[in-house]
């Protein structure tokens, strides 16, 4: 999708509580309700229109964001009243009736071609476990309709046709249930991407939403280059490869810690792969996960990596 030109749909401030016209409704409160079918039912939001957070809804933005093809998107997290994120060492749990929502701008192929939202994403906890629901939005971007029945079967994935502000058009998916559980179920604990030890916003900490407040994460590179190519590999890469047993992608870990002695001159080891060396010290190109990060996302690649992230 390289040369499409993104329109962001919410200018929300980081971290910022938004006041609400009135309490919130029901399913934020009820942690044994399932999804219901109007994104406005949620209670997320004050103002469908201008997608403003409710009262008690906080906009935040992970410092280390993972690329989604040029996407604008906007996060927003509820935790029920009195309650934060248990940060201390060997926790990092989130509590029960959490509601972490991801919505993603695009431009829609139909009508004017206005920039609205396309979907929203939503992670949810309840006493029971984890789960996923998605919204997709209408034209006029005023309501999100649920995806799926509500009775806890998997949706498939819904193809939909954009284009961009010149009007070429091309393909985008929105998500089926499996496409969600295989990046958040490789977490070791919680599926949760964009809140986490490596990659938490500073202003949640702030508003006493994540405790004991976490140190910042210190990663050891040895150059600017290096602390850069660490940042994002945390945004995009370690959720799924953290080097614990939850799968094949993660096999092997891109950590900071452990991401200079799992990498340079060490070739690669996963059928999800093409054959290489992961890093190739001063031949960029030469790279495995060059070529899997870089070439695999051009049109018509021949090879045998897949395209990351």
């Amino acid at each position: 999708m390289r040369g499409v030109i993104w329109w962001l749909i919410l200018a929300a401030a980081v971290g910022c509580e938004t006041e609400a016209t009135g309490p919130a409704p029901a399913w934020l409160d009820d942690v044994e309700a399932p999804a219901p079918l109007w994104l406005s039912e949620t209670g997320l939001y004050a103002s469908m229109a201008e997608r403003s957070p409710a009262r008690g809804v906080h906009a935040y933005t992970p410092p280390r964001p993972l690329w989604s093809d040029g996407a604008a998107k906007e996060r927003l997290l509820f935790l029920p009243p009195e309650t934060f994120i248990d940060a201390a060492p060997a926790a990092w749990r989130f509590p029960i009736g959490t509601v972490i929502a991801k919505s993603f701008g695009f431009r829609k192929i139909e009508g004017r071609g206005d920039s609205v939202a396309i979907e929203t994403r939503i992670l949810f906890q309840r006493r029971d476990g984890w789960r996923y629901v998605l919204y997709h939005w209408n034209q006029q971007g005023t309501e999100a309709r649920r995806v799926g029945d509500a009775d806890g079967s998997r949706w498939a994935e819904v193809p939909l046709r954009l284009e961009d502000e010149v009007g070429n058009a091309f393909e985008y998916t929105l998500p089926g249930e499996l496409d969600c559980e295989a990046c958040h179920d490789t977490q070791p604990d919680v599926p949760v991407i964009g809140i986490s030890p490596l990659n938490f916003d500073p202003a949640l900490v702030d508003q006493g939403l994540i405790r004991p407040p976490p140190a910042p994460a210190a990663f050891p590179a040895r150059s600017p280059a290096e602390a850069k190519a660490m940042d994002w590999l945390v945004g995009n890469c370690v959720h799924c490869h953290h080097g614990k047993p939850r799968g094949d992608n993660a096999s092997f870990s891109l950590l900071p810690i452990d991401l200079v002695a799992s990498t340079v001159g060490v070739p690669t080891a996963s059928s999800a792969s093409g054959d290489g060396i992961r890093v190739v010290p001063g031949d960029a190109a030469g790279s495995a996960l060059y070529e899997a990060v870089v070439r695999a996302r051009l049109p018509d690649y021949p090879g045998d990596f897949k395209p990351m992230p």
